[in-house]
């Protein structure tokens, strides 16, 4: 049975079926929690919390009161469940005490005597986390293992012992703060109805009420513990951590959510004029996919040993170079965005001083040029004036590349030029290869390898570099200038009518 928090019930003179008045009926406390899941939200300063005890009862009436004084739990999504004997034991009302905001009283019926397992649901706030990720990478810089830690920081006020943790990953936006909905005066003799089920498209913001209803629905179907649940206009990952902890108030956790061994690494040397254009600058990469035999297999492991199964939240990447006598040597971090399924991750190492570049200008030419030649009479002379319509200006470059590694190497190579580019970058020259439109037109098809555009300035190309190799590289980019450099004659030459 679910039950929202609904408006006191009054009914002072009631008589109760077999003869119980709840004015008769002694008050207890709920006992304490037997276990405790947490969901996390990393986008909002929410948290759900499922809480099951241990409940004992007596034949006939008990009033159970369940209080939140001191703590930063939203009254209005509190949930009280049954989860067995519910043919035996029924949930009359919930009621409030005069004048408080921080306690509600449960009114059970029982046809038994004896203990029955109940879930106590509602969401607070102050509890967060964030992600770190370590890698160690082997000594041929080939394989990593990489482990995953969440840090929990629980400032709600309240001790969550023996708790499964859960992180959610993703944005939602709720009407109402939990932190706000926590400092609600008492509730009145007003009614609070329970809200009525709305459709994503019409449902833009999302009520506690609803996501709470929306992550119990998606969990009473048999799912794995990794999920995508969608309400309203989010869509979020939800997946959970092995084992149990004591989440305490003011003192963080650090819980292990991956622990992923062999995991293929690839070194990658990029040059970009971004940053000045002369020197290599080392990476490290890894691919958040399944990972697999030698033969291509997918390797049989727990979710917890690999990757590829759910995406990796956003947080600091930080790696580590093992030696041959097993010391360690930190050689770089960064700040990782959320990493889609598939998605790769990459690590910058620092600069490489092992390979070198040498970039020439070749030649400069300049051709089909069309120039304007005209008079105009100014003050009983006429001036001459020239102006420069179009041009073409053509740029030879020769890049030298040598690899000073003892093993093979893979570079990528970004250019930049000063104008919107149309690349020739396979056998065939593109359709707009000869267009008289202005732009940088670079002509790479020569170069082996891959080739892309990057953005409307800038183009990479990709090459590999055995030991102690060195390549020539040859290019050229064709500036077509349109419409430029008007009157030419800035010194306004003059001639007698």
């Amino acid at each position: 049975m679910r039950v929202l928090m609904k408006c006191s019930v009054v009914l002072a003179l009631l008589l109760l079926p077999g003869g119980y008045a709840i004015a008769d009926v002694d008050l207890v406390t709920i006992p304490r929690r037997e276990g405790t899941q947490l969901t996390i939200y990393n986008s909002e300063d929410l948290t759900m919390v499922r809480e099951h005890r241990l409940l004992t009862v007596k034949q006939g009436i008990n009033r159970i009161q369940f209080s939140w004084a001191n703590t930063l739990i939203d009254p209005t999504s509190i949930e009280f469940r049954i989860l067995d004997h519910q043919d035996q034991v029924d949930l009359i009302d919930t009621t409030f005490p005069a004048g408080r905001n921080d306690a509600l009283q449960w009114n059970i019926r029982s046809d038994m005597a004896g203990k029955i397992p109940v879930e106590i649901r509602y969401f607070t706030s102050g509890i967060t986390w964030r992600a770190t990720y370590v890698g160690i990478a082997n000594q041929d810089e080939t394989r990593l293992q990489l482990t995953g830690y969440v840090r929990v920081e629980n400032g709600s006020g309240e001790l969550y012992d023996n708790a499964q943790t859960r992180l959610v990953v993703g944005t939602i936006n709720l009407v109402e703060k939990i932190a706000d909905l926590a400092q609600r005066p008492a509730p009145g003799d007003e009614c609070h109805p329970v809200p009525t089920d709305t459709p994503a498209r019409e449902m833009p913001q999302v009520s506690s009420e609803a996501l709470l209803g929306a992550i119990a629905d998606a969990e009473s179907a048999p799912e794995a513990p990794k999920q995508v649940i969608k309400q309203g206009l989010s869509e979020y990952f939800l997946f959970t951590i092995d084992g149990r902890e004591d989440i305490k108030e003011g003192e963080p956790k650090r819980l292990v959510s991956l622990k992923a061994a062999d995991v293929p690494l690839e070194c990658l040397y990029k040059l970009t004029d971004r940053d000045g254009g002369t020197r290599f600058t080392k990476f490290y990469r890894f691919k958040n996919a399944k990972l697999c035999n030698d033969d291509g297999s997918e390797k049989n492991l727990s979710d917890m040993e690999n990757l590829g199964v759910s995406p990796l939240p956003d947080g600091m990447v930080q790696l580590f170079s093992e030696y041959a006598n097993q010391d360690l040597a930190y050689v770089g971090g960064t700040a990782t965005k959320y990493v889609p399924i598939d998605d790769r991750v990459e690590v910058n190492v620092g600069p490489d001083n092992n390979i070198t570049i040498i970039r020439r200008e070749k030649d400069r030419q300049i051709a089909n040029v069309v120039a304007r030649q005209y008079q105009r009479r100014v003050d009983d002379q006429f001036v001459l004036y020239y102006d420069l319509i179009d041009y073409d200006e053509t740029v030879f470059y020769e890049e030298e590349i040598v690899s000073g590694k003892t093993v093979d190497v893979n570079v990528e190579l970004e250019r930049h030029f000063d104008a919107n580019v149309v690349l020739w970058a396979d056998d065939a020259a593109p359709a707009d290869w000869n267009s008289q439109e202005p732009g940088a037109y670079v002509d790479l098809h020569e170069i082996p390898g891959r080739k892309e555009s990057v953005d409307q300035n800038h183009v990479k190309y990709f090459l590999k570099l055995k030991p102690g190799e060195k390549q020539l590289v040859k290019y050229s980019v064709t500036y077509k200038r349109r419409k430029v450099e008007p009157e030419l004659n800035q010194e306004r030459r003059r001639e007698p009518l």
